[in-house]
């Protein structure tokens, strides 16, 4: 059963609540539902937005297409990745809900109060959607609809195989479940449903304006994104953008918690940008999570800074600290990111493992600090995450269906943040390195630290600052991103605290993400003992011997090293050592490798 304008899921979306796995054939259904002899169900052909894309494929065929939709590229040595961007407010009838749908999904008053009680003790926040109730807020979320044909990106332009339909997302018991459901018809390849719901021109955020301001817990006047106190310490206002998920996981399936921008102000995708707060793609597994965002020149030489983080288990990492160990699919976490005017900061359960500022986007535009819109959606296969497996193969087992996007609250804060200040990325064997909390509205806390089995803390703990030493080169084996300093602060009654900041730092603590690394992801003991790590030596400097130097040549990137790419790109694809310099460093990769983009 293939998913066109003529089919219509919603009357059959019934069928599978009671299943556990949605392989209907012709003929075959529950009580109630069975499929006629071509499969064919009607699907609401109403407007759709347009989705975030990876692939080149469609390219030769939509160029005019192109154009008009910004649709951009980033490429790795593995694979490209693409997205779009949705239109403007002037075009927003491109998602439009038909009377139906207006009337089953309506959220009624009852609801309404229910989750003004509920929220109405949180510090800090300015929005939210908690799903009390038994359906989407419609003043809230707008649903998007069908496979993207009708905009000229069938497979939302990265051959993803869903369609999507608002009755594949349902509200009970507090919590959204967004169902990927999978449908067989006899001689004929699976067909699969979802569902997608974005909060365009109903929940639309920038950063704290410069009119803003927020009294600090000893009386303090707000300037800007700061507040001042009395004791004249500057504090950082800033809006955090959070949700709490469950994931689903298997092959080719592809959850996503990611903001476009209200209006293309500063032209097309990608040059008006956008935000992936939490990405996860089901061929690396339960336990890792992506924060990107995409910017720059529009497609082909558009820019990307993307870092993911893999939270480790006891039985993947022994020597991993700290509290933040689960697998996300069998748990709910929090995903956020925390944006001020010219930086942006990337979380999971509270630490911190990316952030971009405005410099490391030079020299180009920084267009985050305006309106952004939420977007939630579960899609099914596509050129990034591959296709699901319809059997169990040497390559991993088959993707079981139905699966599930289950989200317990998506909030707005607007305040100040605890956040740990210290180095991201350490040397093997970094001596003295300093790690402090910041941005803290409470006076006289004590706080403790916790470190990886390879660092020591020199001397600080139960104070705001520590001082750490690491010794790694007894792993002899790539280190896992994952290693988590935390901090937890105590001497405060949580009665009464206006800040969910202090909250978070009291409850759980909060923690940043370091990786231990000689930029080769070894870390063993270097032949003459030094603590700095023997860089790989490469016969090109890309013209720029003092900037394209060896810390930059090895800065990681993904898989590979800035270095890496461009020799690859030189020694197999054939390049000059100018254009292969410039590809890496100015269009694939210009927040890790611009220093090396030749000058002339």
């Amino acid at each position: 059963m293939s998913p066109n304008s003529n089919h219509h899921f919603d009357s059959y979306q019934h069928c599978d609540d009671d299943h556990e796995s949605m392989n209907l054939v012709v003929g075959v259904g529950n009580d109630n539902c069975v499929f006629d002899s071509k499969g064919s169900v009607v699907i609401d052909d109403i407007h759709a937005h347009r989705r975030k894309h990876r692939s080149l494929a469609l390219f030769p065929f939509l160029v005019t297409a192109l154009v008009s939709l910004g649709i951009g590229w980033c490429a790795s040595r593995s694979y490209y990745q693409y997205h779009s961007s949705d239109h403007q407010a002037a075009n927003a009838g491109s998602i439009t809900i038909d009377d139906e749908e207006e009337g089953t999904h309506a959220k009624d008053d009852n609801a309404a109060a229910t989750t003004a009680a509920s929220t109405k003790d949180i510090p800090d926040l300015i929005w939210s959607d908690e799903f009390d109730g038994d359906s989407i807020d419609l003043t809230k979320w707008t649903f998007v609809n069908g496979n993207g044909c009708d905009v000229g990106l069938c497979g939302w332009g990265n051959n993803e195989l869903e369609w999507y339909t608002p009755s594949n997302a349902h509200v009970s018991d507090g919590t959204l479940t967004i169902t990927a459901r999978k449908f067989i018809t006899e001689g004929g390849p699976p067909s699969y449903t979802s569902a997608k719901i974005v909060s365009r021109g109903k929940a639309d955020f920038g950063v704290v304006s410069s009119t803003s301001s927020k009294t600090a817990t000893d009386g303090g006047d707000g300037d800007d994104d700061t507040t001042k106190s009395r004791s004249g310490t500057v504090f950082e206002t800033s809006r955090r953008f959070e949700a709490r998920l469950k994931l689903p996981w298997g092959q080719g399936i592809w959850p996503a918690f990611w903001m476009l921008p209200t209006y293309d102000t500063y032209g097309g995708w990608p040059k008006s940008g956008e935000i992936d707060i939490m990405e996860n793609i089901g061929k690396e597994g339960p336990n890792t999570v992506h924060g990107t965002v995409h910017y720059g020149l529009a497609w082909p030489q558009h820019q990307y800074s993307e870092s993911g983080i893999t939270l480790a288990t006891p039985t993947s990492s022994p020597l991993s600290n700290g509290p933040h160990i689960g697998n996300l699919n069998e748990t709910f976490h929090t995903y956020a990111v925390e944006r001020v005017p010219g930086r942006m900061r990337w979380y999971i359960d509270d630490i911190e493992y990316s952030s971009i500022t405005k410099e490391d986007m030079e020299p180009y535009h920084w267009s985050f600090d305006e309106d952004f819109y939420f977007i939630l959606n579960l899609a099914v296969g596509g050129n990034w995450p591959g296709n699901p497996f319809d059997e169990s193969t040497s390559e991993g087992d088959a993707t079981m269906f139905p699966q599930r996007l289950e989200v317990d609250y998506v909030r707005v804060y607007e305040g100040t943040f605890p956040r740990i200040e210290g180095k991201s990325v350490v040397d093997c064997l970094e001596k003295n390195v300093v790690y402090e909390i910041t941005n803290v509205e409470a006076p006289n806390l004590s706080y403790t630290w916790t470190v990886p089995p390879h660092a020591t803390i020199k001397e600080g703990q139960g104070t705001s600052r520590i001082i750490v030493s690491f010794d790694s080169t007894t792993v002899q084996s790539n280190i896992i991103d994952s290693e988590i300093i935390n901090v937890k602060a105590k001497g405060l009654d949580k009665n009464g605290i206006i800040s969910t900041g202090l909250l978070k730092l009291l409850d759980n603590g909060i923690g940043t993400r370091v990786k231990i690394t000689d930029f080769n992801g070894q870390c063993i003991l270097s032949s003459n003992n030094k603590t700095t790590p023997e860089f790989k030596e490469y016969n090109f400097d890309c013209g720029r011997p003092l900037d394209c130097n060896a810390y930059v040549l090895h800065r990681t990137t993904e898989e590979f090293t800035c270095g890496e790419r461009i020799e690859w790109l030189i020694y197999e694809e054939g390049m000059e050592e100018k254009e292969a310099c410039k590809e890496v460093a100015y269009v694939q990769f210009h927040g890790h490798c611009g220093p090396c983009n030749p000058l002339d």
